[in-house]
């Protein structure tokens, strides 16, 4: 079998092996293509809010990428899941001369033992972009997904204050999150939890901590359709490049 990859399927295949999900025969194939993108310039400022079905605080957040929903709190039939809807909007990025300035995606799903999410794009998201943001999701949360699907292109609403952060898909018929001030929060603030590392992101400016008001993902059957109040949520800008995927493996080798 031919091991050459086209240069449009080349950053989501290479994305989906580094998630785990790739078919068989392509996988000596995928592993060449992430070693040449991994010298690729790229970076990725971005903001997200973000909503799960754990009790507070989610502790999904602690701990390295690799035990994400592992101590999920959310527990049915013997499962244990982390239900989530996560609203991008990226401020400043670029992949090579791509660039991704103000583009807004979806990704939800279940982070727990099910590991099933999808991602979503806006319709007018170039072919290019679509491609810069599988190879920066694949950094940011290098989990091993039992099912990785994208859903059909939709609208993505979405505003962010201090005290409150709102986004909805397809105009809330696919999904939505809404999250409100923390109820113990001192003063008139906002309670942030800074120093703590979000996924495989380099930098952050604090867990802007939001409890969910209302979150809600309507399709299926994978992942699973859900609905939550009074649960797990915060705003949160990361800060992430290509220099710093290359120096973490420099370390870890």
């Amino acid at each position: 079998m031919s091991t050459r990859i086209s240069r449009r399927d080349f950053a989501k295949v290479a994305a989906y092996a580094s998630l785990g999900t790739a078919v068989a025969g392509y996988a000596s194939a995928c592993a060449r293509a992430l070693a040449r993108e991994a010298s690729v310039d790229w970076a990725m400022n971005a903001t997200i809010i973000d909503g799960c079905s754990c009790q507070l605080l989610c502790p999904c957040i602690f701990g390295s990428p690799a035990t994400v929903g592992s101590a999920a709190t959310h527990q049915h039939a013997g499962h244990r899941s982390c239900y989530f809807n996560a609203a991008f909007r990226v401020n400043e990025g670029h992949h090579r001369k791509v660039k991704l300035d103000g583009l807004k995606f979806w990704f939800a799903g279940d982070k727990g033992d099910a590991k099933t999410v999808e991602l979503t794009f806006e319709p007018t998201a170039t072919e290019e972009q679509r491609a810069a943001i599988r190879v920066f999701m694949s950094h940011f949360l290098p989990l091993q997904w039992t099912s990785l699907t994208e859903g059909p292109d939709a609208k993505i609403d979405w505003e962010a204050e201090a005290a409150r952060a709102e986004a909805k898909l397809d105009g809330g018929k696919a999904a939505e999150v809404v999250l409100t001030r923390y109820s113990g929060a001192a003063g008139d603030g906002t309670t942030v939890i800074k120093n703590m590392r979000y996924f495989a992101a380099t930098r952050n400016d604090g867990f802007n901590i939001l409890p969910v008001e209302y979150i809600a993902y309507r399709r299926g059957p994978k992942p699973a359709p859900f609905e939550f109040k009074g649960t797990s949520g915060w705003t949160i800008t990361i800060d992430m490049n290509s220099n710093d995927v290359i120096a973490t493996k420099e370390r870890a080798a």
